[in-house]
């Protein structure tokens, strides 16, 4: 599978399900039980019921795909293609009324992704794309087809979209650019496809932070790196990934990895 002709849908009702499921969020922020999880990061009543509105919708459309959720785990056919869904990623920033959370939907099949859906709420964009359809953003200006910048040579203008776990081990010296943390992957991703970043960095993370922003970020004409040379790919089974992801245009990509340097696990708390 790799352009909408081969799904059993149309990406339009992906669409709609992700615009329920922002709704369903944004009624119920600032209205619902807060818990923190045993890796002391926070669940919210919003996180489960928006995740169960997704399967339930989502699962009409391909009743025989699989799911990956951040709350309900893996289900279904090991084999078989699988959502892979954040129902909101930035649980931190929707718990503290930050401005900037996002529902974040991708699928994904023998480690390749199918689609990206990444909505911001807050912010009334959605952002799509499917391999050979482009990537899409639609907000209250109109559809626009994205594109991502590349560049030869980084300013301290250019920005650089990281999270903490990436920032902190990292050696920034040789980078001659801006870091922004906006405390979800799913935004940065999105950011670094829309060409306001000229590119993300994550680490520390799963696949349900990165799968819905992936599609998209490719289709803008990005690739995606990990710094210790080895493959990326989506692999539902896999677990925290501790090798920094980068994902931008092919230039700027070696531009920051030749920055950066090879990563080196063994040291990986220094650097």
């Amino acid at each position: 599978m790799n352009s909408q002709t081969d799904l059993p849908f149309d990406i339009s009702k992906v669409l709609l399900a992700v615009e329920e499921a922002s709704q369903l969020a944004l009624q119920l922020q600032g209205h619902c039980r807060v818990e923190v999880k045993p890796d002391a990061t926070f669940v919210t009543e919003a996180d489960k019921k928006v995740e169960l509105l997704l399967r339930d919708r989502l699962g009409k459309l391909a009743p025989d795909w699989s799911f990956l959720g951040e709350e309900g785990g893996f289900t279904g056919d090991p084999n078989a293609a699988c959502w892979v869904l954040d129902p909101i990623d930035g649980t931190n920033n929707f718990v503290k009324n930050l401005p900037v959370w996002c529902v974040s939907v991708g699928a994904v099949k023998d480690v390749e992704p199918l689609l990206g859906v990444v909505a911001v709420p807050p912010l009334g964009e959605v952002y799509w794309a499917v391999p050979g359809q482009g990537a899409w953003r639609r907000n209250a200006e109109g559809t626009t087809r994205l594109q991502a910048v590349d560049t030869d040579k980084l300013v301290h203008e250019d920005v650089v979209m990281c999270n903490t776990e990436a920032d902190q081990p990292m050696d920034w010296s040789n980078v001659t650019a801006s870091m922004r943390n906006f405390g979800t992957v799913a935004y940065h991703l999105v950011m670094a496809a829309s060409g306001n970043a000229c590119a993300a960095l994550a680490r520390g993370h799963k696949l349900y932070d990165i799968a819905g922003g992936i599609p998209i970020c490719r289709e803008a004409g990005c690739v995606e790196k990990l710094l210790d040379g080895r493959e990326w790919k989506a692999e539902p089974h896999s677990g925290t990934e501790f090798t920094p992801l980068l994902i931008a245009k092919p230039g700027t990509s070696k531009l920051l990895s030749d920055a950066f340097g090879e990563w080196r696990h063994n040291v990986g708390a220094t650097r």
